[in-house]
């Protein structure tokens, strides 16, 4: 972390759209002493605003072409695996407001205004083209705040028109709209889901062909089953089977692709079955009367 370019980033950088400085402050908590040198994750960064990944790529996009933010030195990060390597960034720390934007002058006081009216111009604009209430009338939105929050391009949406935006619904919908699962957050589910297969495997009597009972088990719970109930099924047949031939105990992608977690364990104490003493007897015919002539 460089204290120099994380001054510059909260004091003396020119001003920008307030949504931009939460991304720009986090490069500069990743940079040298110069500036140079960022190259934080965009899940990272995202971490770091309390954005969602996308919006944090709108405003990497929007800081450069601000020229608050440049391409660096790539090969800075070319330890990592080449489809999880980020954008190496170096910040403008060369452009500067003399004094601070809090304590600036009066060019800078005036760059912030027309920001700020610029980001309300835009609102009006917006709130004009959207269709009235059922009564008739825009309803009114006090807790928007568009003070120095400015749309850089056209698609790149503010901050101050988002009166849901929260971490629990997602950025910009209503309460009672649930985000739409993102790539990240289905990356998520199966990790965790793969935590627990964890145990089922420990659990499970016959350990054959670990990837493919890893893929059965990912199938068997998109189709809605529990993982806790998988693990105590396992258990449940480990223990029918703790006896009995291995030669033919399931193996566990055939246990999950049937589905056989949901089958009803053995009743306790019920004895196995036996094969009658004697050997094979050809078939006679019934009409044959000397058959009741024989002994039993």
């Amino acid at each position: 972390m460089s204290s120099e370019a994380m001054k510059w980033a909260m004091e003396y950088a020119p001003p920008m759209p307030s949504q931009l400085v939460p991304v720009l402050t986090g490069l500069a908590y990743h940079a040298d002493g110069r500036g140079r040198g960022a190259f934080p994750a965009v899940p990272r960064l995202a971490a770091y605003a309390c954005k969602a990944p996308r919006q944090v790529r709108r405003d990497l996009r929007a800081l450069e072409e601000l020229k608050l933010i440049r391409e660096g030195d790539q090969s800075k990060a070319a330890h990592l695996p080449a489809d999880k390597r980020p954008t190496v960034y170096d910040l403008a720390v060369e452009r500067v407001v003399p004094g601070g934007r809090a304590g600036g002058d009066d060019r800078t006081r005036a760059s912030a205004r027309s920001l700020a009216s610029a980001r309300e111009r835009g609102r009006a604009a917006r709130e004009a083209k959207k269709p009235s209430s059922p009564h008739g009338s825009t309803p009114e939105r006090p807790d928007a705040d568009v003070r120095g929050d400015v749309d850089v391009r056209a698609d790149v949406e503010g901050t101050g028109d988002r009166t849901w935006a929260s971490a629990a619904t997602g950025r910009g919908r209503p309460p009672n709209q649930l985000p739409e699962p993102t790539t990240e957050t289905k990356d998520s589910s199966a990790a965790a889901s793969l935590e627990a297969f964890g145990a089922f495997w420990l659990t499970y009597p016959k350990k054959r062909d670990r990837e493919a009972a890893k893929k059965a088990w990912l199938s068997a719970i998109e189709r809605g089953a529990s993982p806790e109930a998988i693990v105590t099924a396992a258990q449940a047949y480990a223990r029918e089977r703790r006896d009995e031939d291995p030669k033919y105990t399931k193996y566990p992608a055939t246990w999950l692709n049937n589905g056989c977690y949901d089958d009803e364990p053995d009743a306790p104490g019920r004895p196995p079955l036996r094969a009658v003493s004697g050997g094979y007897q050809p078939y006679r015919n019934p009409d044959d009367q000397s058959v009741y002539d024989e002994d039993f």
